[in-house]
């Protein structure tokens, strides 16, 4: 009897030592394994948050959560390898309550950002740019006398005009690919920057901005602004919504936030309005400041983004085709550029923003397409200004789809 006891015992502890051994090495394999993924799904989280933004959810929240997730997990699993019943069930709610709170931000995001997609996301530039095969950009026949062969202007300029300057490019430049190079489109926020510190030659934009002015001042250097053709700033809405007309009234009204909800304007559904703007020293939200004159404008809408050094910025957040939105832009981006029938462009006072309606002055939103450079000019700009006012440029000009000046 007693050596059957003995032997029970002896099964016993090597069942034991087993079952020690194997959860040893379960865990060792788990470790290790968390060693390896964890930080890899940290990275591309982090990568993720800088890259995409958070939306409307604050990142603190974000940070919060995962500080809470990833530990919980972890004593989760060492709670059930060691049979801890507290550690495990305490670990598991927390788990769960972390989990269920990434998908709620997740779907909140989704729902009132990501759905909204940005409009400027879908624009091809490629097909745009000049000496490629199918490309969109308009071809001309210019004059040789306006041919630049050596010392070739590097141009910049906003987004909306680029198919315009890369048919610049086209007509006057030798044949060759001239990405990033020569021809760039950043933005006139930061294409006034390039010009002031020698960057480029020249930029095609609105003209500057009193900010934009104060900084050229500061430097010492002064613009040569040259316009060359006419384009309407227009404002526009979700095409399924009811706004169909606005007042220059209403405008200055909605961008001063004095009006806030579009039943007040007397259209038939109660919603805010979400008065969507562009970055300070931006072509179209210089046309804005000018178009309000002495009125302020209201703070923009902004979105939490997590930076790259781990801090959080507000950036202003880029127009997403809510229903109860409104944005503004010129209308060769909005018509010519993006085409797909989700937005509809708003008539002022009654005046649809056309190009006949432009030729003759009736719509009341209208700004200069200007070519813009600090003196002394180089002979290879000079050229360039005076092709856009010849036959050819007009034609170029006219065949994008802006408004020449009258010759």
């Amino acid at each position: 009897m007693a050596e059957q006891v003995e032997k029970v015992s002896e099964e016993g502890k090597g069942t034991a030592a087993g079952r020690w051994k194997g959860r040893g090495l379960l865990l060792s394999l788990l470790i290790l394994l968390e060693i390896i993924l964890l930080p890899m799904f940290g990275m591309a989280w982090i990568v993720g948050c800088i890259v995409i933004g958070m939306g409307n959810v604050h990142p603190g929240w974000q940070m919060l959560n995962w500080t809470v997730f990833i530990p919980s997990l972890f004593l989760l699993q060492l709670g059930l390898i060691f049979r801890w019943r507290i550690l495990w069930r305490v670990c598991g709610i927390l788990t769960l309550i972390s989990a269920a709170a990434f998908g709620s931000i997740e779907f909140h995001r989704w729902w009132t950002v990501d759905r909204h997609k940005q409009l400027s996301d879908r624009i091809d530039w490629f097909r745009y740019a000049p000496f490629r095969e199918n490309s969109k950009v308009v071809k001309v026949t210019a004059d040789p006398s306006f041919h630049i062969r050596r010392d070739l202007p590097r141009i910049d300029g906003a987004y909306a005009l680029f198919p315009l300057y890369a048919g610049v490019v086209q007509a006057l430049y030798p044949p060759r690919d001239y990405a990033l190079e020569i021809l760039n489109t950043n933005g006139s926020d930061v294409t006034f920057q390039r010009l002031l510190n020698g960057k480029v030659d020249l930029i095609f934009s609105a003209p500057p901005s009193a900010d934009q002015q104060e900084a050229a001042r500061k430097k010492g250097l002064t613009y040569e602004i040259t316009p060359f053709a006419k384009e309407a700033f227009v404002f526009f809405v979700n095409a399924q919504s009811p706004v169909r007309n606005l007042t220059q009234g209403q405008i200055r009204d909605i961008y001063a936030g004095k009006v806030t909800n579009w039943k007040q304007l007397g259209y038939p559904f109660d919603a805010p309005i979400k008065p969507f703007q562009r970055n300070r020293g931006s072509g179209s939200q210089t046309m804005l400041e000018k178009i309000m004159g002495s009125t302020p404008i209201m703070p923009p809408l902004k979105e939490d983004r997590v930076s790259g050094m781990g801090g959080i910025i507000n950036d202003v957040a880029n127009y997403r085709n809510y229903r109860e939105a409104i944005g503004f832009t010129f209308r060769y981006f909005s018509t010519e550029m993006f085409r797909r029938g989700e937005i509809r462009l708003l008539s002022i006072d009654g005046v649809e923003p056309t190009r006949e309606n432009i030729r003759n002055g009736r719509y009341p939103f209208i700004g200069d397409c200007c070519v813009i450079t600090v003196r002394p000019r180089s002979e290879g700009v000079r050229k360039i200004v005076d092709f856009l006012r010849s036959p050819a440029g007009r034609e170029l000009i006219e065949k994008t789809g802006y408004t020449p000046l009258p010759e």
